[in-house]
């Protein structure tokens, strides 16, 4: 019992050195604006239609605020939604092959806001692609994630 409790210790010790060395691992916990994200998509889960409605889907998508810490890695399986975070910094932390995601958008943190408060219109979101303040990627799997959202319109 003694040796399973050290056991224990040493991984958890050496998962959380791993972590702090390699900062290409994603993180279980979400910090940052992964835990914001993960907040505000939580209540999908518990959610029968939208459980029904994406059970077949399988997709990964990466959300990057570029001027904080921490970037979202929003994973849609099975009719479920899970956040990790994962540091935006260096940047080939987030490439498509260390990562997988299949679909990717970055912008400002306050883009973001602006988004989510509809303070920006669609020509505004326009001018922000053109003058590349917003970065996108895979751009038809992320109109699924536009769904996504609009389950959290009807609750």
């Amino acid at each position: 019992m003694a040796f399973q409790i050290l056991d224990f210790i040493f991984q958890a010790k050496k998962e959380m050195f791993d972590c702090m060395n390699r900062p290409d691992m994603t993180l279980k916990e979400q910090r940052g604006f992964a835990g914001l994200i993960a907040n505000v998509l939580k209540p999908l889960n518990e959610n029968p239609n939208f459980n029904k409605a994406f059970k077949e889907i399988q997709r990964k998508f990466l959300i990057n605020a570029t001027n904080l810490k921490y970037a979202a890695i929003i994973t849609l399986e099975k009719g479920s939604i899970t956040v990790e975070s994962i540091q935006n910094k260096p940047t080939n932390n987030l490439t498509k092959d260390k990562i997988g995601w299949d679909a990717y958008i970055a912008m400002d943190a306050q883009v973001f806001l602006a988004i989510a408060m509809k303070k920006l219109s669609l020509l505004g979101i326009l001018k922000k692609l053109i003058e590349k303040k917003i970065k996108i990627r895979g751009i038809t799997k992320l109109l699924i994630f536009l769904k996504i959202l609009k389950f959290l319109e009807e609750e």
